[in-house]
């Protein structure tokens, strides 16, 4: 069964990029979408959050509470892939203490058996590292909940050193999990970020691998909010931007 699923992936994957329609990334039409689905995003917050994620594929928005970061995450996603299978919005947990939330862990009571996280995180990578020109983005929500250096270190480490990752000692796939995997190019993390009491503040190390962008609102981003009285669907931006993916990720 894992190895005709295999043959199914590998199938499906081909036929996507032989059917596929390429048209070149236009970044202006993401910012006219999600105006359309209620989503407020000035042109110049959009410019910036897109050019941050091609010049570095680790993006942290931070700023108040309620103020856009994770639906403009979400908003992209939606967007620009073909299907959900190629983002994952993940909400950190105050007790990430290690990888194990992100990668999983060998299975110690199994030999040859690997415990992937539910979450799909490491299912997203392989696919990334399968799929080379197609986008997937992995979304930490609320990131600095937890200390990034703990559970994020492997992830810092690629960055930087464009080596693997070790995830078991074996020498053939464990539950179709390999024995390392790489950072692939075409992988965008983006992690959101709220200063309170309840979270922990960010090393230079991680600050150095990441693009910054602070939300900031005034009085009248929030009246013109208000009086729109619009609702966010982010339905309607569903694989909009798909055609425009291949070009993304070859910028």
């Amino acid at each position: 069964d894992d190895d005709l699923n295999k043959i199914i992936s590998i199938y499906k994957n081909t036929q996507w990029s032989s059917t596929q329609k390429s048209k070149e990334f236009q970044s202006q039409l993401f910012q006219e979408a999600t105006s359309k689905s209620g989503i407020f995003v000035t042109a110049k917050t959009s410019i910036r959050f897109i050019s941050s994620l091609l010049t570095k594929p680790f993006v942290i928005l931070t700023g108040l509470s309620g103020s856009g970061k994770t639906k403009l995450a979400q908003a992209f996603a939606k967007w620009i892939c073909d299907d959900e299978t190629q983002f994952c919005l993940v909400p950190v947990g105050a007790d990430w203490t290690n990888r194990e939330p992100l990668l999983g862990f060998p299975n110690a009571l199994k030999p040859n058996d690997y415990v992937k996280p539910e979450n799909r995180v490491l299912d997203l990578i392989i696919d990334a590292n399968n799929n080379h020109n197609k986008p997937y983005f992995l979304i930490l929500d609320e990131m600095n909940l937890s200390h990034v250096e703990r559970y994020f270190a492997d992830f810092l480490s690629v960055m930087e050193s464009k080596g693997k990752i070790s995830l078991h000692s074996g020498n053939s796939e464990w539950n179709n999990v390999p024995p390392e995997i790489s950072f692939p190019k075409n992988l965008f993390i983006i992690g959101t970020v709220n200063i309170d009491e309840t979270t922990y503040m960010f090393s230079p190390k991680v600050l150095d691998r990441a693009n910054v962008i602070e939300f900031r609102l005034t009085k009248e981003d929030m009246k013109k909010y208000l009086e729109s009285n619009s609702i966010v669907n982010l339905e309607n931006l569903e694989t909009e931007g798909s055609e425009m993916a291949l070009s993304f990720v070859a910028i």
